[in-house]
């Protein structure tokens, strides 16, 4: 589930009292486990009931039920209700990954599961936005509710992507004993880095770009809601000046005094958008610009080194305004207070040799990244640092954590570009898996010096990783660039039909198994699915948390 709690025009500025006035909103109210209420039908049953935290739940199960059963974690949803600005919250039980227009679990997928003789079940959550927490304990009393139900139950499944790929992991590390096998897509990071990650390219965006943002400090209840909307309205608009100014370089009206001076001294608003990617980790490639295809003519040199990446990061940055903003909010009623801290934060260390190397033009060289790091510094009162509650800070550090453990056989899929979730995230996964996997070949070497005989580790992470093309920008016959959407590799939970049968396909291989497929056949459904490649010795950067 993509966020969809946003209308078009959600980023309206939406401050009228009337509206509130009006405003009324249900808050969940939590209850006795009801259910599972079953309607007997065949070949497919369907059961519902809802969990002691009031999540409402769906089991689908086939007459042919095979003792396999998915339990899918949906992804990012808001818990913002502003009626006529935003959606209604939707906590409606999810069943499997939704295609365009779908809410609930794509019927086809659903089908093509039950077709197999496996059951899907998931649930709606108790509460929405960054709800780890609350998801796995949902899910863990789930699957308890199923089991007892359908007492032929053998293996136990999860999957599920974005902040559902997220809650799967965890509850993978949390709760190993009650899964056979896990399916992780395109995942939210450990709550440290995740959060970093948004709030960095807010706090930077809002420093340079517009300082009457607010960001922080939300009145409580609905007031804040159409603070945080107000905000929203001020972001798009400062995206969409930044657009028309990339070209000459114009800097958007509502600049700091700091960022004015770094005009003033011939420093383009594309570099300094750029060096917001580079700080705050988002990708210089996206659904739009590939960053290697120019339009010719005298921007043949430019374009690729200035331009397409400033665009690219831009062009991300919308993609996950929402998610980030929206949870942004989220976090601050949910921990009670200001959540974040960012006195501490050294951006000028965010930014990599490798960045400062390889987009150094972009940049505008060595001075001009010398003089935007300088606005930076905590010290500069033009850029005031968020300082959080202590009370909320708290609240925050009992956050879960992803500890980065693969427990039990776990198949990944990531774009390499997705704006929200970066590559860097299940980078670090690969990356301490095969250091673990390194250390178990190395202890079963020892174990087989006493007993003569060498026991070798089975193999319990696979990564798929979903690529782009060599190239895909495309440019008018003026050399203005085309918008593309939907690129394979970049976007958010840009995957195909074909690509999520064959995840969940080779989850559920591993799960009746007891290991992941690693024959010429799975290597040929990967190339049967496009646009997939198995390939343990990427190189994506991590989340910029860990650079610290």
């Amino acid at each position: 589930m993509r966020t969809t709690s946003f209308k078009s025009r959600a980023f309206a500025l939406v401050s009228t009292t009337a509206l509130l006035a009006t405003l009324v909103v249900a808050a969940p109210a939590n209850a006795a486990a009801t259910g599972p209420t079953c309607d007997g039908k065949t070949p497919v049953q369907t059961c519902t009931g809802t969990t002691s935290d009031g999540a409402a739940y769906k089991m689908v199960v086939p007459a042919t039920f095979n003792g396999t059963v998915t339990i899918w974690s949906h992804g990012f949803g808001s818990n913002t209700y502003v009626p006529g600005y935003t959606l209604p919250i939707d906590s409606s039980a999810q069943l499997a990954p939704n295609g365009t227009g779908d809410n609930g679990g794509n019927a086809e997928l659903i089908k093509y599961l039950t077709d197999k003789g496996v059951a899907v079940m998931g649930s709606g959550f108790s509460t929405q936005a960054w709800n780890l927490d609350e998801a796995l304990k949902t899910n863990a009393e789930l699957v308890g509710v199923f089991k007892t139900k359908f007492t032929t139950t053998k293996k136990v499944v999860a999957w599920g992507y974005s902040m559902g790929g997220g809650i799967t992991q965890a509850f993978a590390e949390k709760n190993p004993e009650l899964l056979a096998s896990a399916a992780v897509m395109n995942p939210v990071d450990a709550f440290n880095s995740q959060t970093k990650y948004f709030i960095d390219m807010l706090w930077l965006l809002k420093t340079w770009f517009d300082p009457s943002i607010k960001l922080t400090g939300y009145a409580p209840g609905l007031a804040g809601d159409l603070q945080m909307l107000g905000d929203g309205a001020k972001y798009a608009a400062l995206l969409g000046a930044l657009k028309a100014g990339v070209a000459t370089g114009a800097w958007p009206t509502t600049s700091s005094t700091s960022a004015k001076a770094l005009a003033a001294k011939g420093i383009p608003s594309r570099s300094a958008l750029l060096m917001i990617g580079l700080l705050s980790g988002v990708s210089t490639q996206s659904t739009s610009f590939d960053s290697i295809s120019t339009p010719g003519g005298a921007a043949v040199t430019a374009w690729p080194l200035a331009y397409a990446p400033a665009l690219a990061v831009l062009e991300n940055i919308a993609g996950m305004l929402n998610y980030a903003l929206a949870g942004a909010r989220d976090l601050e009623t949910k921990m009670g207070g200001v959540w974040a801290d960012t006195q501490k934060t050294d951006y000028a260390k965010q930014l990599s040799d490798e960045d400062r190397t390889v987009f150094n033009a972009g940049l505008g060289g060595n001075a001009s990244i010398a003089g935007m790091l300088s606005t930076l510094v905590a010290a500069n009162p033009d850029a005031p640092r968020i300082k959080g509650d202590a009370a909320a800070l708290a609240k925050a550090a009992a956050a879960y954590n992803h500890t980065g453990k693969i427990k039990v056989p776990t198949v990944m899929m990531i774009g390499q570009h997705d704006p929200i979730e970066p590559a860097g995230i299940i980078q670090r996964y690969s990356d301490l898996y095969e250091e673990d996997f390194a250390a178990a070949k190395a202890a079963a070497k020892k174990a087989a010096q006493k007993s003569g005989a060498y026991a070798a580790p089975v193999r319990k992470l696979q990564v798929l990783w979903s690529v782009t093309p060599k190239t895909w920008s495309k440019f008018n016959a003026d050399g203005t660039p085309v918008s593309i959407a939907n690129t394979p590799g970049a976007g958010h939970t840009n995957f195909t039909m074909a690509q999520y049968k064959l995840v969940i396909d080779t989850a559920i291989s591993a799960a009746e198994n007891g290991n992941l497929p690693w024959s010429g056949l799975q290597l040929s459904k990967v190339r049967k699915a496009k646009g997939l490649v198995i390939d343990r010795d990427t190189l994506y950067p991590w989340m910029k948390y860990y650079s610290k």
